[in-house]
């Protein structure tokens, strides 16, 4: 699984409509499954992503993996999060 993961690294991201999302920057990993849990996605499409914000996606959500990766889900509207209130210091 390691040399899987090490692989995807660097490999673009692709919707299944065949719209470019991105490129994985690294993989996360859960420990107590050894398994592969989300990818984390850097340069992404502002198009897709609001103001092209690096994301993770959870691995559950990859189709397929070859020279690109290839997505079976990703929602069309993505809401950027409101950032908390300020915190003031006296």
């Amino acid at each position: 699984m390691l040399h899987e993961a090490s692989r995807i690294r660097k490999l673009a991201v692709f919707t299944r409509e065949g719209t470019r999302l991105g490129m994985v920057h690294d993989v996360l990993f859960d420990t107590a499954t050894r398994r592969v849990s989300a990818l984390y996605i850097t340069g992404t499409n502002k198009r897709k992503v609001p103001n092209g914000t690096n994301i993770i996606i959870p691995y559950r959500w990859v189709q397929d993996i070859n020279d690109v990766v290839i997505l079976k889900y990703f929602p069309d509207d993505l809401e950027e999060e409101e950032p908390d209130d300020e915190i003031e210091f006296e």
